[in-house]
């Protein structure tokens, strides 16, 4: 390689440009989308699409288009959803239902569809003006005027919405991502609107969140002590609203991302105004956005109440320390009072020590000379040298306690140091 070593990922990355190809087309064409969910992640792929003829994967298979029953068939997986895209000639009329072979595809895959989506190619070149529906259809012109579009977002018989899209003047590259837009549109509409039973649901344990947390902070401010059953209770909540949040944020920042999605398709039309008609981008702007409004709403209103359950926690949790630092108070008080007794009593015990120790000291020494005595010694004498003795005796046997209680005392800051 010229540049030397290349970086693993290189080519993964650069392949995402062209991870999801369009399908190109000309002249009358029917294209029939399906998108499909799962439980909890993207259906898989039926092991039939990887061997169509003349196919063509991306992605490890992930994408792909091949032959299909007269036409061509794409798939694609996404995050969350399958999509199915069959492009065949034009063969029948608005409201009809889609070929059998292509209904028999899509049940072959496990899952629920979420958008179904038919969109109508008709020419109208060499100056031939096509019959435009009722005027209960929305239309935009679209692609700087060289198509026009009308749909009026309703379900058909066979359950699909359908754009009738009337070509002027795209070739087969722009009429292909045209119509894919329009796909991507309706697709990525309804994936965002799975996050408003959600919202609903929101809104109603809102309420019951709201109830829990004022009796709470009512209660808060009329108790003098923080009990056990209120710190458990708080704690409940918090658990309770973090356990709901974390289910409900996944839904809610997918369908922020996908309301994105549409509004960008929209904007890559280039729509202009059709007689007598709404705009198509005007009429999802006034029918799709307050759904996703709402949506935001009960998500803003979540992170509110979370905030608020936190900052009650930290409330209590200050309260809870406060009271903690009282009993401490109270407690190095109380200490503090029993060591001053006990410093008391224990100067009254070291007096009663020093007496004890003199009178016993004074005894064997008056023992002793009565001993002496007994040799001759005179006992006026003996008895002269007891009297003189106890005032020598106390002071030494009070400075040797009071140098044992100076030793005792400094031993533990020597020991430190």
């Amino acid at each position: 390689m010229p540049f030397g070593s290349e970086h693993p990922l290189r080519k993964e990355l650069h392949d995402e440009l062209h991870a999801r190809p369009s399908l190109y087309f000309d002249g009358d064409t029917d294209v029939w989308h399906v998108a499909i969910v799962g439980d909890n992640a993207p259906p898989p792929i039926p092991a039939s699409l990887p061997g169509l003829e003349d196919v063509s994967t991306t992605h490890q298979g992930n994408h792909g288009i091949g032959r299909f029953a007269g036409g061509w068939l794409k798939w694609e997986a996404h995050t969350e959803f399958l999509t199915l895209t069959f492009v065949v000639p034009a063969s029948a009329e608005p409201g009809s239902s889609p070929p059998q072979a292509f209904q028999a595809c899509c049940r072959e895959i496990d899952g629920k569809a979420i958008a179904a989506v038919r969109v109508l190619v008709r020419d109208e070149k060499d100056g031939q003006v096509l019959e435009k529906p009722k005027l209960d259809y929305v239309a935009s012109k679209v692609g700087g005027g060289d198509a026009e579009v009308h749909s009026n977002f309703r379900l058909s018989d066979s359950g699909f919405v359908e754009f009738l899209l009337f070509n002027r003047n795209l070739n087969a590259y722009r009429t292909g991502r045209m119509v894919r837009r329009f796909l991507e549109i309706e697709t990525y509409r309804m994936m965002a609107l799975l996050a408003l039973p959600m919202a609903r649901e929101t809104v109603s344990q809102l309420s019951a969140f709201d109830r829990r947390l004022d009796l709470l902070i009512t209660h808060m401010q009329s108790a003098v002590k923080v009990d056990k059953a209120l710190l458990s209770e708080v704690t409940r909540l918090s658990s309770d609203v973090l356990n709901f949040s974390a289910l409900a944020r996944h839904r809610f920042g997918a369908t922020k991302a996908y309301a994105e999605i549409v509004a960008s398709r929209i904007s890559e039309l280039r729509e202009e105004r059709a007689e007598q008609r709404q705009r198509i981008g005007t009429f999802i702007d006034r029918r799709f956005q307050p759904a996703v409004r709402s949506v935001s709403a009960a998500e803003r209103r979540l992170d509110e109440l979370a905030e608020r359950v936190s900052l009650a926690g930290d409330l209590l949790r200050t309260t809870v320390q406060v009271q903690l630092e009282d009993q401490n108070a109270s407690l190095l008080t109380s200490m503090e009072e029993r060591a001053r007794v006990q410093v008391h009593i224990q100067q009254a015990v070291e007096g009663f020590s020093v007496i004890a120790i003199t009178y016993y000291t004074i005894g064997l020494a008056k023992i002793c000379l009565d001993s002496i005595t007994a040799l001759g010694v005179d006992p006026h004498v003996a008895k002269l040298a007891v009297l003189g003795a106890i005032p020598l005796v106390l002071f030494a046997v009070w400075a040797a306690v009071r140098h044992v209680r100076k030793s005792i005392a400094g031993s533990p800051l020597k020991a430190h140091e």
